[in-house]
């Protein structure tokens, strides 16, 4: 009988990059205070695009590959390697466009003075004329740290939502149906919070803040996790009981997720409007 109440994947090799993962996150938040209290954040094109690698790739991509090597499990069918390939295509298309969103709907600015590249959507979102005085313009590091943003919210969100979802194995099918929803919505909502709250510090103020911080943490959590609501019950699945996903159907799930997602931001755009005016 599958015990109820487990934190881990069935697999053996998700359960494994699940625990590396875990046990990544206190490093990923002293690496994050370090740049942070260094100005590292806005230290030039190379430094800036290659402090931002250094939060992703060695920790997420070298040391995995390194200490599954003999795993008997090659690397490009692991769980690590899959859920990498997964966050890199779907952190593109939302940093892409739908950061573009969140300076216009959240109220969201980037300010990197000393940085001089930039690499967003054209036609969606701010002028193009006035955005990088509005502050409005992303660099290319934040495409990289975001993904170790990604996979830390998405494996802590998994691990808990399958814990408490395990619990309800003797449920009915309308009540682990609706269970399942509460669990998603809750854990996406908690986690869009949980960013903005931590996140945005006085340290990381200078170059990263939002216009009404207020009103981000009580309104635009909820505009937040519409990410969310798709991408973690998405990531669940993901290799769950074995590796049963290609990395052609890595890619594609997240391209869906990427497609849904901005479809939600931007019927939210659309009816409710922007959650700040400033």
């Amino acid at each position: 009988m599958t015990p109820r109440g487990y934190w881990f994947s069935h697999n053996p090799d998700k359960a494994w990059a699940e625990k590396f993962f875990l046990a990544y996150i206190p490093v990923f938040f002293a690496y994050n205070a370090l740049m942070q209290q260094t100005g590292w954040l806005d230290a030039g094109n190379f430094w800036h695009i290659t402090q931002n690698l250094i939060m992703w790739f060695p920790f997420c991509v070298i040391v995995p590959w390194v200490l599954r090597r003999n795993s008997g499990v090659p690397w490009q069918q692991s769980y690590w390697f899959k859920l990498n390939v997964y966050m890199a295509v779907f952190i593109f298309f939302c940093t892409y466009f739908h950061t573009e969103y969140f300076f216009d709907v959240l109220g969201l600015r980037y300010r990197f003075n000393d940085v001089s590249l930039h690499f967003d959507s054209v036609l969606v979102g701010p002028d193009e004329a006035t955005a990088l005085a509005q502050h409005k313009k992303v660099p290319p590091g934040m495409y990289l740290n975001s993904i170790a943003f990604f996979i830390v919210y998405h494996t802590a969100a998994v691990v808990v939502m399958r814990r408490i979802r395990s619990m309800t194995g003797g449920w009915g099918k309308s009540g682990r149906t609706l269970a399942w929803m509460v669990i998603v919505a809750t854990t996406a909502l908690f986690f869009a919070w949980a960013e903005t709250y931590f996140y945005i510090t006085d340290d990381a103020a200078a170059n990263v803040w939002y216009v009404d911080l207020e009103r981000m943490l009580k309104w635009g959590s909820i505009y937040y996790a519409m990410y969310f609501i798709v991408s973690f019950p998405n990531v669940f699945r993901l290799d769950e009981e074995s590796a049963d996903w290609s990395l052609s159907r890595t890619v594609l799930e997240a391209c869906a997720v990427s497609a849904i997602s901005l479809l939600l931001l931007d019927l939210w755009a659309l009816i409710l409007g922007p959650v700040v005016t400033a």
